[in-house]
């Protein structure tokens, strides 16, 4: 049954009361058209239970600007929402185009720009920029509940398929009628004749007013190292967050996670306390597709965000993933699958128990 306006309702009881469901909840379809995104297509969901998310279609249907009963849960960059023609692959480039709640990374290459196997590979690589294709909207109720579906595909391929992957990323979004929630379900296959590598990693990026002085990222951690040693001073407080810092140097943390009896691991960051109410995001994932779970600690004045990553791999570039740990390689025809679903809590028993589960699996909360 919907959960909306605080209570349940069947059906028939919200069919009565509205001419169009469209009146509680929905997707709109939209063009963007003012500055660096102007021609790029988005969609708006709505819950009608205060989440509401813009979905970039040709940004690999990403999450850009994400909200709970209006409040912001994701960072917004300067540059905002960017057309995928202004993509720079070479370098660092690739940031001249990062904003939003969610922006996926691979499908070649995850963390900084390198050269391997003879090819040159950008930051985070080329997935965040392409377009969706076969975009289909369903909308329907399935007995009390009204659910909502976005689906898209999107393709990493060369030229005829020479000197590279061709892989199809499938993507589905979905949500419901008075959720606080949206679950993405990925599925990746090489369509090519020859091994193709898969690089992958949900880059989540958690802002104000979630993320504040005072926030708290709760998990249930198993063993953490530290990527460099800008990051060693940080080991006792990569839990704890702190107020915008100018000049701040990145801090980067590698965390072994504790699953849950699901086999599922879940992590959030949980707001300071204001006016007795707290805000926190959810990320929940399946670790045996996504072993790696990064945290980018970023506590710059401007650049303030926090970004919660779960990935099949770590964040020092394709070559090094190779000479270290092996890429993860699909066979023609091979498909894998992944999810991650966020969920937005804003009421103390919901953050309490999720507290209190992490605390009993030995986690910080």
């Amino acid at each position: 049954m919907a959960q909306v306006f605080g209570r349940s309702w069947t059906k028939d009881e919200l069919r009565r009361r509205v001419g169009d469901v469209s009146q509680l909840c929905g997707v709109e379809r939209v063009v963007l058209d003012d500055g660096a995104a102007r021609g790029s297509r988005a969609a708006i969901v709505r819950t009608g239970g205060g989440l509401e998310a813009e979905v970039l279609l040709d940004r690999a249907m990403d999450l850009g600007r994400v909200s709970f009963n209006g409040a912001a849960l994701g960072f917004r960059a300067p540059c905002g929402d960017v057309h995928p023609s202004l993509y720079e692959e070479q370098g660092v480039g690739w940031l001249r185009s990062f904003s939003g709640l969610l922006a996926t990374c691979g499908l070649q290459n995850v963390g900084g720009s390198c050269e391997d196997g003879g090819l040159a590979h950008g930051v985070h690589g080329r997935i965040n920029n392409t377009p969706a294709e076969q975009i289909s909207v369903e909308q329907e109720w399935q007995g009390d509940e009204y659910v909502i579906r976005l689906r898209g595909k999107m393709r990493e391929v060369t030229a005829l398929g020479l000197f590279g992957p061709n892989l199809t990323l499938t993507r589905t979004l979905s949500t419901a009628l008075g959720a606080d929630w949206i679950e993405l379900s990925d599925t990746v296959e090489n369509e090519g004749f020859s091994e193709a590598a898969l690089m992958l990693l949900y880059h989540i990026n958690v802002g104000f007013p979630v993320l504040d002085d005072g926030a708290r990222l709760l998990a249930a951690v198993k063993k953490t190292e530290p990527r460099d040693e800008t990051a060693k001073p940080g080991l006792k407080t990569w839990d704890r967050f702190e107020a915008p810092q100018a000049g701040y140097a990145e801090q980067v943390f590698f965390h072994e996670m504790i699953p849950d009896a699901r086999g599922r691991v879940q992590t959030a960051i949980v707001s300071p306390e204001r006016s007795g109410k707290r805000l926190a995001l959810c990320v929940d994932y399946d670790p045996a597709m996504l072993p790696k779970f990064i945290e980018w600690k970023q506590m710059g004045a401007g650049p303030y965000t926090v970004g919660l990553e779960p990935a099949n791999c770590l964040v020092m570039g394709r070559a090094n993933e190779r000479s270290q740990r092996g890429l993860t390689m699909l066979k023609p025809g091979e498909r894998k699958s992944f999810s991650v679903k966020l969920r937005a809590l804003a009421d103390e028993a919901s953050i309490g128990k999720l507290e209190d589960e992490l605390a009993k699996r030995g986690g910080r909360a």
